[in-house]
């Protein structure tokens, strides 16, 4: 079974490099159908001593277009027929065929977006034992990207996710398999999201925290560097670090 707290301890590194397997990424560094693309990805991620990538091979920014599961999974064929074995992975996906056909394939954790509202993720995950990183999900919207009213962000989120992760508990996940994500920019303004970064040091404790603050608008109400924010994070307990990997 997937462990987190053996498995950070086991890296150098405490950051995640992201590979969009897309053509359609807010951030324009999708590498589908460009394997000269992916290979420099993988070749940076080593430079930068980063030994897990996390792999979406459809787009969640804002007003996405959902894509069928045979497009997803084609392009998830097209990064398995050029993997590289030095790193580990984890799928950033919300459809069960395409997450059991990464764990079929070695991947050893799902980043679902959604947070493990789907059943048949939940049983994928306890039947493998593989890691989870569960993002944040306010139970009162209707999809990913509806903007909510907080009037406390960071007790709101903290509560929501307890309240997801003691679902999965109760469902047979065990509790070492559990990462959480704070969900910057999904379902909340960039004022929001500025708020609940400036709070990370407040959210729940008790699973390692994972957050994703790379190339988000946000960001900009910081006033804050790159090195900055990866600093402020660290000092506030964030165990790892979802970053687009760049020149």
């Amino acid at each position: 079974m997937f462990n987190w707290d053996n498995y950070l301890d086991s890296l150098e590194t405490k950051k995640i490099g992201i590979i969009n397997v897309t053509n359609d990424s807010f951030s324009g560094d999708g590498t589908y159908v460009s394997r000269e693309k992916l290979l420099s990805k993988f070749e940076i991620a080593k430079k930068r001593n980063i030994k897990l990538l996390d792999v979406g091979c459809m787009s969640t920014k804002p007003k996405f277009q959902t894509i069928d599961t045979n497009e997803e999974s084609k392009r998830l064929d097209f990064f398995l027929q050029n993997i590289s074995e030095y790193y580990d992975y984890s799928i950033d996906s919300f459809n069960p065929l395409v997450i059991r056909k990464a764990i079929d394939n070695g991947f050893l954790i799902i980043n679902d977006v959604t947070g493990f509202k789907e059943d048949r993720l939940i049983k994928i995950a306890k039947e493998e034992g593989c890691g989870m990183i569960v993002m944040h999900k306010n139970p009162n919207s209707n999809y990913l990207h509806e903007k909510m009213n907080y009037k406390n962000i960071v007790e709101e989120v903290n509560s929501h996710l307890q309240m997801q992760v003691d679902n999965l508990v109760d469902k047979g996940i065990n509790e070492k398999q559990i990462a959480i994500d704070p969900g910057f920019g999904f379902g909340k303004t960039m004022e929001d999201s500025a708020e609940l970064f400036l709070g990370l040091e407040n959210l729940i404790d008790t699973y390692p925290v994972i957050v994703g603050y790379s190339k988000k608008k946000f960001t900009e109400l910081l006033k804050m560097t790159n090195n900055e924010m990866e600093e402020f994070c660290l000092k506030s307990g964030v165990s790892m670090l979802r970053l687009h990997i760049d020149n």
